[in-house]
């Protein structure tokens, strides 16, 4: 039955970004001195992006009866298997108050809809029967215990990216049961100190006692992928601007996936990923610049 090579689990969100001269005090008030509406969440962001990349992606996730139908014609644009894609009666869809100030620091509140209430809902075969790769993101643990479950028993991949809903939404209980069935760890710095916490180690590489490929992002660090018989440091690329660094995380993934597909060595589906973040950071936006194929190469070639 596998169709697609990557069935990606996450959120699907109405972003508002407002701007602001600066984050407010707690228990104080400041204008805003601008507003978008963008369509983002990282389960959509990847889905997007890999796809718009060639990757042949499946969506599950879920909306309520308010979602845009010019966001669901956006998904379908981009080709996205959208089986998985459940709107649920009596929910809103997910949204997310994002207040950004000129440095580009953020502060966001996020309105779960039925994400909240994601393991009271069917789990969505088909998006895990059709993929090879399982790209488990934000989202609620025990939905994701019956995902991994299914994956397992499938013999899929499965890639484990909790983001920054590790801090808050998982314990080291539903972690450790999740992250012990992955492949794949995708992370930041904090999240790797949180993930350690969890488990109780103290080293990054100790990680790779339950997965196979830790990849970690680090900003305008690069990032590293490493594995029990490599560590590999990955460049960050330099974009022409930048203008908005949101989703800079799951374009990385993106593109490492892009590269996974084509069968490309570790070391290259970082750079792709990197420079597939390069181009999203140049305009507001995660699904706002998304690079084509040939770009991509074109940036790739410059580095050498």
């Amino acid at each position: 039955m596998t169709e697609n090579f990557l069935g990606v689990f996450g959120h699907v969100v109405v972003d508002n970004i407002f701007s602001v001269s600066k984050l407010p005090a707690p228990n104080s008030s400041i204008a805003t001195s601008g507003r978008e509406v963008l369509y983002g969440g990282t389960g959509a962001n990847i889905a997007v992006i890999s796809s718009r990349l060639g990757v042949r992606t499946a969506l599950a996730s879920f909306v309520g009866e308010d979602f845009p139908k010019e966001y669901e014609r956006l998904l379908r644009e981009a080709n996205i298997d959208l089986q998985g894609l459940k709107v649920i009666e009596g929910y809103s869809t997910p949204q997310a108050w994002i207040f950004e100030d000129p440095d580009m620091n953020q502060m966001t509140m996020i309105d779960q809809g039925p994400m909240a209430d994601a393991a009271k809902f069917e789990l969505q075969k088909h998006t895990i029967e059709s993929s090879q790769v399982i790209h488990i993101g934000t989202g609620r643990p025990e939905y994701y215990q019956k995902v991994i479950d299914t994956a397992t028993s499938l013999g899929k991949k499965v890639a484990f990216d909790p983001a920054q809903e590790l801090s808050y939404v998982y314990t080291p209980e539903t972690f450790r049961n999740i992250i012990q069935n992955s492949n794949y760890f995708f992370a930041n710095e904090s999240e790797v100190a949180q993930a350690l916490s969890y488990l109780g180690m103290k080293d990054t590489n100790d990680l790779l006692e339950y997965v196979d490929v830790l990849i970690v992002t680090k900003g305008e660090m690069g990032s590293s992928i490493t594995t029990k018989d490599d560590h590999l440091s990955i460049p960050s690329i330099k974009p022409d601007v930048v203008k908005d660094i949101t989703g800079a995380g799951d374009a990385y993934r993106a593109g490492f996936y892009a590269g996974l597909e084509r069968k490309f060595d570790l070391q290259k589906c970082g750079l792709v990923g990197s420079a597939t973040a390069s181009f999203v950071i140049e305009e507001r936006g995660p699904q706002t610049n998304i690079p084509t194929w040939e770009s991509i190469e074109q940036r790739l070639e410059n580095l050498v």
